[in-house]
């Protein structure tokens, strides 16, 4: 650590910490403000471009500090790279994450608390925790940094519940610096954050989006999958492909290698060992695209991604930036894609009707919860209790994310707390003991892991018992994704039943559980929230639609002074006219006029109307039942 420095800071000094620990010779011009200000102390929003350098506006200022910099942090993922990172430099630091024994969390807590300082990074739900706030009050926190700050506002994108907690740290550290980070916030979510953060006076930092580097395009295809392999024949260097649901990951992948392409697929519902084996292959540059839902890319430290598609319409302005600007973060020329059949637009409108539950499926997801718990109207739970959340998808015949969704709403309204659920994976065998053992060989090529659990967890009978999987499949000599599959086997069977973190909700009710028939989310929390949701995905089908610089579009979204258009994007830079062949190919065996006017850049739709023309004047074209046709004899 560097030596504790309370002074004003001066830019030079600031630059010496960068040189001595990143090897930089200057901040970017962006980070300049950012640095200065955070360094002395106050409240700071800063709101930098993905890829703009943000870990540094923090990590200087609080080396510069010295004592305790205190980082929140959304994601495991996230830490961990900044932890690595920062290690990387000589400079200590830590996280608490949920994968963390009882011994190992009290080991971090005490040498922040006794040592020399450093950089300790957690997630806001480890805020909530009685044991964390004893050891923190008992800290030397100077500074206080907030990353993704934008997830405290409800009007955000990525609202996270356990943010709102993040201001009672104010009465822990009353002197300490705070400085909050976001890629994305309108001056709506920007008060929303200096607000809710308890800002006082804050210096509000705001860099333009644009990267000149980076540039946009908006494909509209006939056949979105046949668009993505030719997508993947073409582009050279690293690349993203995102998705919307776990199936189209699985499928498009499958798909791309299937033609030859490098591919692999990401996402949420992959065992933990399975995701973070894909994850590395692609950053050592074995795999060429891993074909991802938003699951991935937050705090992924890959500087070469050259290429980043959608294969959907994005939910947001806000979460589109985000992906988008993972590409090319080293400087060099990058790419950010979309590619749109006819289906995209009804796709986003129902996938935005199934992410928000209606007043009687909270009310469905409080009673089975408390099903669950077997809890009475207006009884409380002293301890915090797990519930499984596919069963109650299921008996509601709702997806599971809807049912997340419902219970953060309810923890918005008060009825009940949440925290984050213990790590491992809680098992269940669905038949007796005996029975599987006497038929264990009918299980065939999952026989082996059959007996190898019965072996360990056979003594549990009926009851729930916990695997730690990446520990007793590597001890026994399975390979971690075919141990995997084979569990999943067995379940598909009906010998056993499993549930990981993500299927799962640690809940407490500490004021008493409400009536399910009578309970009602207040319309701010929910009615208001919809109409917002609906909003951002109208904001998208208008960037899809634009005739103007596509850079210009987002940006005007978060900031008032726009700059010039960018002369990068297929708008100011556009293709070619289509060859006849093209247009040819998009009629096929008959298109409607919307459809081909679709498919037709706005720059060049004149140049293929004069072809149409010519065409229909020579006979090649007709129009028969409001369809264009081309003669068989042309």
């Amino acid at each position: 650590m560097a030596q504790v420095d309370t002074s004003r800071p001066s830019l030079s000094a600031l630059e010496s910490i960068l040189r001595a620990h990143w090897g930089f010779p200057a901040f970017r011009p962006s980070q300049v403000p950012v640095v200065l200000a955070a360094a002395a102390g106050g409240d700071t929003l800063a709101i930098l471009p993905t890829g703009g350098g943000k870990s540094i506006c923090y990590q200087v200022p609080g080396l510069h500090r010295g004592g305790v910099c205190l980082v929140v942090s959304p994601l495991i993922a996230l830490m961990r790279d900044q932890v690595n990172g920062l290690r990387k430099q000589g400079v200590r630091a830590d996280a608490l994450t949920a994968g963390l024994g009882r011994a190992e969390v009290e080991r971090v807590l005490d040498n922040f608390r006794f040592g020399p300082g450093g950089f300790l990074f957690v997630s806001p739900e480890r805020l909530a925790q009685p044991a964390f706030e004893t050891a923190c009050r008992a800290m030397d926190v100077r500074t206080i940094a907030i990353d993704e700050a934008h997830c405290v506002s409800q009007w955000g994108h990525a609202f996270r519940a356990d943010y709102l907690n993040l201001a009672r740290m104010r009465g822990w550290h009353p002197k300490a610096g705070w400085i909050a980070l976001t890629a994305t916030a309108t001056e709506r979510v920007a008060e929303d954050i200096e607000r809710l953060l308890g800002m006082t006076e804050p210096k509000r930092i705001r860099a333009g989006m644009r990267r000149g580097n980076l540039s946009f395009a908006v494909h509209q295809v006939r056949e979105r999958h046949a668009a993505v392999v030719d997508w993947g024949h073409r582009i050279s260097g690293s690349a993203l492909l995102y998705v919307r649901t776990r199936r189209d990951a699985e499928t498009m992948s499958n798909m791309l290698v299937a033609h030859g392409v490098r591919s692999a697929a990401y996402h949420a519902g992959m065992p933990r060992e399975v995701r973070d084996d894909h994850q590395q292959r692609w950053l050592s540059g074995e795999l060429h695209v891993l074909a991802c839902t938003t699951a991935f890319g937050m705090g992924i430290d890959k500087a070469d991604v050259r290429h980043i598609a959608h294969a959907h319409l994005p939910d947001s302005p806000e979460s589109y930036i985000q992906e988008a600007g993972r590409a090319g973060r080293d400087g060099l020329p990058a790419v950010a894609e979309i590619f749109l059949d006819a289906r995209a637009p009804e796709e986003a409108r129902r996938h935005l009707d199934q992410q928000w539950p209606d007043q009687k499926t909270v009310r469905k997801v409080l009673q089975s919860i408390a099903n669950q718990l077997e809890l009475a109207v207006g009884a409380t739970t002293e301890d915090f209790a797990e519930v499984l959340l596919g069963p109650i998808a299921t008996s509601i015949e709702k997806p599971l994310g809807m049912v997340r969704k419902s219970i953060d709403l309810m923890v918005r309204a008060g009825w009940v707390e949440m925290e984050t659920a213990r790590p491992g994976t809680l098992c269940r065998w669905e038949r007796p003991i005996e029975e599987l053992r006497e038929h264990a060989e009918q299980y065939q090529a999952d026989s082996e892991m059959l007996v190898l659990l019965l072996e360990k967890f056979g003594r549990h009978g009926r009851k729930p018992w916990w695997l730690d999987g990446e520990s007793v499949f590597s001890s026994a000599g399975f390979n971690i994704q075919t141990a995997w599959q084979h569990l999943k086997v067995l379940r598909e069977k009906g010998a056993l039943t499993f549930a990981q973190p993500k299927d799962r909700a640690a809940v407490r009710f500490s004021v008493g559980r409400p009536d399910a028939r009578k309970a009602r989310i207040p319309a701010h929390l929910l009615e208001d929230q919809v109409r917002e949701a609906k909003k951002r995905t109208m904001r998208m089908e208008e960037y899809v639609a634009s005739e103007g610089c596509r850079a210009r579009f987002l940006e005007a979204l978060f900031d008032p002074e726009v700059e010039p258009a960018c002369g990068v994007c297929d708008v100011c830079r556009p293709s070619l006219p289509p060859a006849e062949t093209q247009v040819a190919s998009w009629i096929g065996s008959g298109v409607t006029s919307a459809e081909l006017q679709r498919l037709v850049p706005a720059m060049h739709r004149e140049h293929v109307r004069q072809l149409l023309e010519r065409w229909r004047a020579e006979d090649k074209l007709s129009w028969q039942d409001g369809m264009f046709m081309l003669r068989d004899d042309r």
